[in-house]
């Protein structure tokens, strides 16, 4: 991993002054708690620097995320080949690895997406054990585990079903009734979409008593233990990759290049219960109390002159032209009560009286920073929503470099179906339909079937200048949307859930 990939992933758009001489520094401290056994000043083996940049050199089974992803794998195999027990064994132990969040307390759009794939395929994982268990009869072992994974993973609807089935197993119908019907409640506040048709089955057989009795179990299914929590060692080094380690006790981890791991099924179907997934959620946004402070020190410190400062900053960091006016027009008030004051009937300076032009003049350049310092904290106090919107798609971006057959999955660029992720309106022109194409760019209806038809007839986009090329819009039209456009390579999965 390069050391500028290191820079922007740790600290994003505020890098410290001489990143990388930071980042060795810190390579450094980590190397002696790594590799405490080598000597002093010898290049280092297990992190080391090469040409390309800083990797991370372990052996098979050393890093936590590793060993959950193997089990899983593990798991599914022995699943198909009809192997239910040892299949239940491997996800308990790979389950039990995890200790709290993962890579808990590092901030940031890469940490939070790899947060997010790891915590989908743990989900994933559970669904899985909890299906496996269901058919050998541990229902009642499952009930509190599953209660507190909908909690956490509100939109799948596979801990849903399964908590459903096993509070009916245990006898416990109005229970699993009530789980439905809470289910319903939250899917239509928060998607406005009823549950999908596997939870609508469940409850038509529960209501029905379609549901075969629970089996005794023969080889009972012990949920894994849940140890612990413990603070994980800030290896924040080994965990920029696209496959981090699991936060807690944390060994190393390599540095890889390729897809990170895929916390989603092939297919809607690889996976029993698999429900709607979950990107990342919407950047939290700090108490901005430095912009505010500045936004009223300005136009003080510099005497109403720097009225306008502020709203120029505002407007790169918001990327919103609008404060780029507001700033002028600060600034033109600013001119008028200098001339006014000082160029049209001044007084001479041994008077004692001020003309009426100078009253004017004097009243514009003191009303005029209050006026603007009060503008400017209303400006910084408010949610950045066209900051917080850049952040999505950026967000978003990352996951379709790291993950595209995912990204393409979950409906990224999507506009047109319905999801339970925000991307910040992103457009994918390779599988956005001309309907959603002309709803979400604004563009007349005929041209985007003629971009839909075209992209039938002559391939995939590669990139959104491929318009231009083709005849199909004009550059001027491109560069406008293009903030919106991407083009994710097409495959063999391209649905978004919920099916439609």
């Amino acid at each position: 991993m390069p050391t500028h990939q290191i820079v922007d992933a740790v600290w994003g758009d505020e890098p410290p002054e001489n990143g990388a001489n930071v980042v060795q520094k810190y390579v450094a401290g980590l190397r002696r708690v790594l590799d405490p056994d080598r000597a002093p000043r010898t290049p280092g083996e297990l992190l080391a620097l090469t040409g390309s940049g800083y990797v991370l050199r372990t052996a098979d089974g050393t890093v936590d995320a590793d060993e959950f992803q193997a089990a899983v794998t593990r798991a599914a195999a022995t699943r198909n080949a009809g192997q239910l027990p040892q299949a239940a064994d491997t996800l308990r132990a790979g389950l039990a690895l995890w200790r709290g969040d993962a890579l808990a307390g590092l901030p940031g759009p890469v940490f939070e997406a790899a947060r997010t794939r790891l915590a989908e395929t743990r989900a994933t994982a559970w669904e899985q054990l909890a299906d496996i268990s269901l058919s050998q009869g541990a229902a009642a072992a499952l009930i509190p585990d599953l209660a507190r994974l909908v909690e956490e993973f509100p939109l799948r609807e596979g801990l849903r079903t399964h908590l459903m089935i096993a509070l009916h197993q245990g006898g416990r119908q109005a229970e699993a009734l009530a789980v439905f019907r809470d289910a319903r409640e939250y899917f239509l506040d928060e998607l406005g979409a009823e549950p999908g048709e596997q939870m609508q089955e469940a409850h038509r057989k529960i209501l029905r008593g379609e549901f075969d009795p629970a089996p005794p179990p023969a080889d009972p299914v012990s949920p894994p233990p849940t140890p612990a929590p413990v603070i994980p060692a800030q290896a924040a080094l080994g965990s920029v990759s696209p496959g981090p380690v699991i936060s807690g006790p944390v060994t190393s981890g390599p540095v890889t290049s390729g897809p990170p791991v895929a916390p989603f099924p092939a297919s809607p179907t690889a996976a029993p219960g698999y429900g709607p997934p979950m990107l990342w959620p919407a950047p939290q946004r700090r108490a901005p109390v430095a912009e505010m402070l500045a936004a009223v020190l300005f136009p003080f410190v510099v005497c109403s002159f720097g009225s306008w400062i502020y709203f120029v900053i505002a407007g790169v960091r918001r990327r919103d032209p609008r404060q780029f006016v507001v700033a002028f027009v600060y600034f033109a008030i600013f001119m008028v009560g200098v001339v006014v004051a000082f160029a049209i009937d001044p007084t001479s300076l041994a008077s004692n009286d001020f003309s009426t032009a100078e009253d004017v003049g004097f009243g514009i350049l003191f009303a005029l920073p209050v006026v603007s310092a009060f503008h400017g904290v209303l400006l910084a106090s408010r949610v950045n929503d066209q900051e917080r919107t850049w952040t999505l798609r950026e967000q978003a971006r990352q996951f379709v470099a790291f993950a595209p057959d995912q990204a393409r999955q979950i409906g990224i660029g999507r506009p047109d179906v319905l999801r339970s992720f925000d991307d910040g309106g992103l457009i994918d022109l390779n599988h956005v339909s001309s309907d959603g194409l002309a709803r979400a760019s604004g563009l007349p209806v005929a041209q985007a079937y003629g971009i839909v038809a075209n992209r039938n007839q002559h391939g995939p986009f590669q990139r959104p200048e491929d318009l231009v090329a083709r005849g199909l819009a004009d550059p001027r039209t491109v560069h406008r949307l293009a903030p919106r456009l991407i083009c994710i390579p097409p495959g063999q999965a391209s649905v978004a859930w919920p099916p439609h």
